[in-house]
């Protein structure tokens, strides 16, 4: 049986592109916080998360633990961040001022 390249290629991308898939490097070129939010492109960059860390998490002025720690947020609390390119791990309050980290947060909900 032969197969013709350009046809196979051509019902690969089909498939790709019909059952929703994202390919891994559109994946890839998010950043931490963009992943946790499972942000996609025309989606409004806000989602609510739950703090994971045992000791809560800290709320700093800016995206950087160099910045002051202005607040806490206690273990199993959820809250609503936004999340912008420049970020990179760290996402901001929706609600009010301040930075956390993700690494700290997992999606609440489904």
């Amino acid at each position: 049986m032969k197969f013709n390249k350009q046809l196979t290629a051509l019902a690969f991308l089909t498939l790709i592109a019909t059952s929703g898939t994202v390919p891994a490097i559109a994946t890839q070129a998010q950043t931490p916080a963009e992943q946790l939010c499972r942000l996609r492109a025309g989606i409004k960059p806000v989602c609510t998360v739950l703090v994971t860390a045992p000791i809560g998490v800290a709320i700093r002025s800016g995206p950087s633990s160099n910045y002051q720690k202005i607040g806490n947020i206690p273990y199993q609390h959820d809250v609503n961040v936004r999340v912008t390119k420049s970020s990179r791990e760290w996402v901001k309050l929706a609600d009010r001022p301040g930075w956390i980290h993700s690494r700290y947060l997992e999606m609440a909900g489904d």
